[in-house]
């Protein structure tokens, strides 16, 4: 690609680590120490001496200072608008413990009291691991803390939610109130919901209650993600699951007016669920379908990526679904001792057939090796009967391979979406929920060496979601208690770096356009504090490695910091 007057920009005096090659390489590309940029694409990288002399009057010439240049993070697994509205819950994680956190609970209740808004709920981010007594607050607890106003707490997992009496009473979530696709009720001996419900969709049973989401909440959502993500140097994000707020119109609405307006800078894939869309015995809407949504002014900006479904729950949570019973089964009640699947027999099959046939790259969530296995026989049955050359299909998470499935997903050439940081935050539930079985979750090097493709992405905001703290979180496996989950040494540093850049962007299937730094691929750029290739993998372990994000370019301008 060459620039008739020069290109626009140049950045030298650094590092400059194209990840370029096959998502298989072993290495991250061939080390430079300047790049050219030139119509918000890449002109040329390379020696500083060569990229220097490209230079054309108007080009501006940017040193480094020995600063590291890499493409874009890109987070393909994510929940940008879900984190914009939790922006405005209150967080019940700093409690050391229930009481604590109810207390937090009664003063938060005390000012939406004042504010005199008479549909007002409150709502609150909670996680049991973050607790002394590592338990959810029982309904009793909740109207003690809020007895005259409603409360809905979502588990920092996004598979449980909790809701004081109030808050059930207005839902109408009554004894003889049915489970809504996506969520299970839990009941008491006498068939009463104890508060809590668990599930893909656990907020399904209060969503009519609750307020209306607004045009203003959802792009005030969008403009707080959209700053998060480009100080954490993301550059492209996925939307995991567009429509389960509501309406995917104004979910894609708040998007593209951010987009114009220049308060989100971000490339965004659109992951729709189609369980929300269509009904299991009726055909989705294809990709096209979904891509008319989008308003043509932003098409460049907003693509449409895989269909999202859901064949299992959380290991948080204790309904991911195990082949053999949780090691804490003694005090699990008796339908959850393996967890269980999300659908009824015979649902996900038909509702993953429609989606192939109707052109959709599919993504499924599955966390428990019941779930993997399920997933992976869908796919082969699927694939055998409507092969197609390039599918890329994909497993959410993938947390559980056993020798088996790893076997078959390398096989089957299915990508796996991988989140390190749910390790940082919730390892020590792990090793209680499954034991000696904590080998087989997220082996990353012997995936790796297996032949596994696989990604990283954040699931943010069911984890904090930097993609630097998602490097280090790959090569710690350890929870808080520090005591890590197996021996499997990890990933190198390429692999994780390519986990988040090239082969991210190959998951996604944009890989013609992002994810690396050629000649006419897109500039967008992290650039970083110090090389990360010369940090060795105890650094990043031991959070000693002192790279930070410096700045981050889309189009080769920049949307936060400054490279130099």
């Amino acid at each position: 690609m060459t620039i008739r007057h020069g290109p626009d920009l140049i950045l030298h005096g650094g590092a400059v680590i194209p990840m370029a090659g096959p998502p298989s390489a072993a290495a991250p590309g061939v080390p430079a120490d300047a790049i050219a940029i030139g119509d918000g694409r890449v002109v040329a990288v390379g020696p500083g001496r060569d990229i220097l002399a490209l230079a054309g009057p108007a080009t501006r010439l940017v040193d480094l200072g020995g600063a590291a240049v890499l493409p874009g993070f890109q987070d393909q697994h994510a929940h940008p608008l879900v984190e914009g509205l939790q922006a405005a819950w209150l967080d019940l994680t700093a409690a050391p413990d229930v009481a604590g956190a109810m207390r937090l609970l009664s003063a938060a209740a005390a000012d939406a009291r004042s504010s005199f808004e008479p549909d007002r709920w409150v709502e609150a981010w909670y996680h049991p691991s973050a607790w002394r007594e590592r338990r959810h607050p029982s309904r009793t607890e909740l109207d003690r803390a809020v007895p005259d106003l409603p409360v809905l707490l979502h588990h920092g997992s996004g598979h449980a939610a909790m809701a004081n009496s109030l808050g059930l009473a207005l839902a109408g979530v009554t004894a003889g109130h049915a489970d809504p696709p996506g969520a299970t009720i839990e009941r008491d001996e006498s068939g009463e919901p104890t508060g809590l419900v668990l599930g893909s969709d656990p907020v399904a049973p209060f969503a009519a209650a609750l307020p209306p989401l607004t045009p203003d909440d959802l792009r005030t959502a969008v403009r707080v993600i959209g700053t998060r993500l480009s100080a954490a140097g993301v550059t492209a994000v996925a939307d995991a699951h567009v429509g389960w707020l509501g309406d995917p119109l104004s979910e894609v609405a708040a998007y593209a007016g951010a987009i114009l307006d220049e308060e989100f800078a971000q490339r965004l894939t659109l992951m729709p669920g189609l369980a929300h869309l269509s009904a299991p015995d009726e055909n989705p809407p294809t990709p096209d379908d979904i891509g008319a949504l989008v308003p043509p002014d932003v098409r460049g900006r907003i693509r449409i990526g895989p269909a999202k479904f859901f064949s299992d729950g959380a290991l948080s949570t204790g309904d991911a679904w195990l082949r053999e019973p949780y090691a804490d089964a003694a005090r699990r009640p008796p339908e959850l001792l393996r967890g269980r699947p999300a659908h009824a027999a015979g649902e996900l099959e038909q509702r993953l057939l429609r989606a192939h046939l109707a052109g959709w790259q599919l993504a499924t969530h599955a966390i428990g090796d019941a779930a993997v296995a399920f997933v992976l026989d869908a796919y082969r049955a699927i694939l055998s009967a409507h092969p197609r050359a390039d599918h890329r299909h994909r497993v959410e998470h993938a947390m559980i391979l056993g020798p088996d499935l790893l076997a078959a997903a390398v096989d089957l050439r299915v990508v796996a979406m991988l989140q390190p940081e749910f390790v940082t935050g919730t390892g020590d539930v792990y090793l209680e929920r499954l034991g000696t079985r904590t080998g087989d979750l997220y082996a990353y090097r012997r995936w790796l060496d297996a032949g596994l493709s696989v990604a990283f992405s954040s699931d943010r905001p069911f984890a904090p979601g930097a993609p630097l703290d998602g490097i280090r979180a790959a090569f710690r496996l350890a929870g808080p208690s520090g005591r890590r989950l197996h021996d499997d040494p990890g990933p190198s540093v390429p692999d994780a770096l390519r986990a988040w850049t090239s082969s991210a962007a190959w998951a996604a299937r944009d890989e013609a356009h992002t994810g690396r730094l050629e000649p006419g691929m897109a500039a967008d750029i992290v650039v970083l504090s110090a090389d990360p290739t010369r940090v060795s993998p105890e650094a990043w372990a031991a959070g000693a490695d002192e790279v930070e994000v410096r700045a981050t370019l889309v189009d080769g301008r920049p949307v936060f910091g400054s490279p130099g």
